[in-house]
């Protein structure tokens, strides 16, 4: 199976796709339809999934590049790129999610600009930037939004384009969200939009599959989906896994009459029981699940669209960044009424919650990674926030070397002068839409692998802006799960929105780490991080060891990442060179 791409720019080497209609040093591999017109020197082509016909592209689009109106080109539904050009400019964005994601840098010859990073870097003859790998395995890739993993390679951040005159680039804001709704007035925008894209994906096919993995998300998109079309539906299961969740798929599937595989796992679909089939362009958690994925989605190998979920718990809901929003735009009785509740669910004294939102939104971004940047330099042990942190450094802090400790430090001072403000619940919910989007796109490869063609609807542009319409504050309401979907989809039955909790893959992830100790501990040691003076190998060692028996509190998520990052090093030789 063939991945969707572009390139631009000279200097990039031609060795497969096609050049695209009226635009000169562009190059693209389509997924299914490229809408291409031109009248003069204005000319627009739309790569990917955008479920608009040509007679469209034609009049609003070129309408839209005529006039400069760039973000008007991103406002279709779907999920594809858009290349643009007026005789003065060229106008290249993805989608709002970057799902379509988008780099760029100087090679030779002058600008180039790509949707695979690692098609730049090697143009560039550039290495992996591990110091970047490291601070993501320790602090997140959010704070540094326009970084890619290669040396010298922008990205183009989630909500952006790129606009170029004369070989320059700058960066272009395309996120034309709506006038901010309330909850309730917004609701059946997010329905009707949501409705649209599940239609629209599965409308060009005799049949579908999708995932069905017993959680609101996925159960949506199937019941949805199902108006439509027939749906084949897969679903993993083991002893580790969720009862629960096994039962409610069971039952979305009983009532929705739709044909369903379960998967029995074991230990050959634990983590880490199989090497990636592909390499990707960035390090993801998917690359650990790959044995999982090869079982699971077997019956649907083929089909020619596989529905998921991801992305539904992003634009559903929000984090307690909301919160910090609340204290800033002065509603502090909604705030401590919000802190309070999760506090009652939970058994904890409400005080020290509160004390500490209120810290985070007075301290603002900067301050906030300036602080974090001075703990990883001076080998302080950070604090581990219960609601929400401008930055939430990770147990991964104690594996760093004090070479890798002060790059790292680094990295975060030059995020708090390169973003020093940004309101709390906006800058939460972009990070995490643009987390979304990247383990989406780098887990493509890898379900390709394997045959299956996956899309997400809840990535759908007309989605992402029909919820992201309602402010973080708004979609957040604490002791109900996702309220927005229950609104958005009365007709969805009662006994699914009611839901209050999903099932986790941890006892699976600890029995992979359990059985392959051995050899991730030989991964680690291997690593190009190690090498390279910035990760202490031993410190990881004895991290995992205490994960694989069970040692309470071990640091799983941070171990997930740090192995993942490592098995992709593994797959690139470039990163083996460590400069001296």
């Amino acid at each position: 199976m063939s991945i969707t791409w572009i390139d631009g720019g000279p200097g990039l080497e031609r060795s497969e796709g096609r050049r695209v209609p009226g635009l000169s040093d562009t190059w693209c591999r389509p997924e299914a339809n490229m809408l291409a017109v031109g009248e003069g020197q204005f000319s627009l082509a739309v790569i990917g999934h955008c479920p608009v016909g040509k007679a469209e592209v034609w009049t609003t689009g070129l309408s839209a590049v005529r006039r400069g109106d760039w973000a008007a080109l991103t406002q279709w539904p779907g999920s594809y790129w858009v290349i643009a050009a007026d005789g003065e400019h060229q106008f290249v964005a993805g989608d709002l999610a970057g799902l379509r994601g988008l780099f760029y840098a100087y090679g030779p010859r002058g600008l180039v600009w790509s949707s695979r990073a690692r098609r730049v870097s090697e143009t560039l003859g550039t290495r992996t930037d591990l110091a970047l790998l490291a601070a993501h395995v320790v602090a997140g890739a959010e704070h540094w939004p326009a970084r890619s993993v290669y040396e010298g390679v922008h990205q183009v951040p989630s909500g952006h384009g790129l606009l170029i005159s004369d070989g320059r680039p700058v960066l272009a804001n395309v996120t034309a969200i709506p006038q901010p709704r309330t909850l309730a007035d917004g609701a059946e925008a997010v329905g009707e939009a949501l409705v649209n894209a599940v239609h629209n994906y599965v409308a060009p096919h005799a049949a579908v599959s999708a995932d069905l993995s017993g959680g609101l998300d996925s159960s949506t998109v199937v019941l949805t989906a199902v108006q439509r079309r027939p749906v084949r539906t897969v679903t993993y299961s083991d002893r580790l896994a969720s009862a629960e969740d096994l039962q409610v798929a069971r039952r979305v599937a009983e009532f929705a009459g739709v044909e369903h595989h379960i998967c029995q796992g074991g230990p050959d679909t634990y983590h880490f029981s199989r090497p990636a089939p592909t390499t990707t362009d960035a390090p993801t958690l998917a690359a650990a699940i790959a044995g999982m994925d090869a079982a699971y989605l077997a019956p649907v190998a083929g089909m020619p669209s596989h529905l998921t979920g991801h992305g539904g718990d992003v634009v559903l809901e929000s984090s307690h960044a909301a919160v910090c929003d609340l204290i800033s735009h002065g509603r502090q009785r909604e705030a401590k009424r919000e802190v309070a509740e999760w506090a009652r669910l939970r058994d904890a004294a409400p005080g020290p919650l509160w004390k500490e939102v209120r810290e985070a939104a007075a301290q603002g971004r900067a301050e906030a990674l300036e602080t974090a940047a001075a703990v990883v330099a001076s080998h302080g042990t950070p604090p581990m926030p219960r609601l929400w942190s401008w930055c939430r450094l990770s147990e991964a802090v104690g594996w760093l070397t004090p070479d890798g400790r002060q790059a790292v430090a680094d990295l975060l001072a030059a995020s708090a002068r390169d973003i020093p403000t940004a309101s709390a619940g906006k800058w939460d919910d972009w990070a995490a839409l643009a987390h979304t989007g990247a383990v989406a796109r780098n887990e493509e490869p890898l379900l390709a692998a394997l045959d299956v063609r996956a899309v997400h609807p809840f990535l759908d542009n007309a989605v992402v802006r029909a919820c992201l319409a309602i402010p973080a504050a708004e979609r957040r309401r604490t002791g109900q799960y996702k309220p927005l979907l229950g609104l958005a989809r009365p007709d969805l039955p009662a006994w699914l929105t009611g839901r209050r909790s999903k099932g986790s893959f941890t006892p699976i992830l600890l029995s992979g780490l359990r059985a392959n100790r051995t050899m991730l501990q030989r991964l680690v040691a291997g690593s190009p991080m190690v090498q390279a003076g910035l990760v202490d190998a031993t410190a990881v060692s004895t991290s995992l060891s205490e994960a694989a028996f069970g040692v309470p509190k071990a640091p799983l998520p941070a171990l997930h990442t740090l192995l993942t990052t490592c098995m992709w090093l593994a797959d690139h030789d470039d990163a083996q060179e460590i400069a001296c």
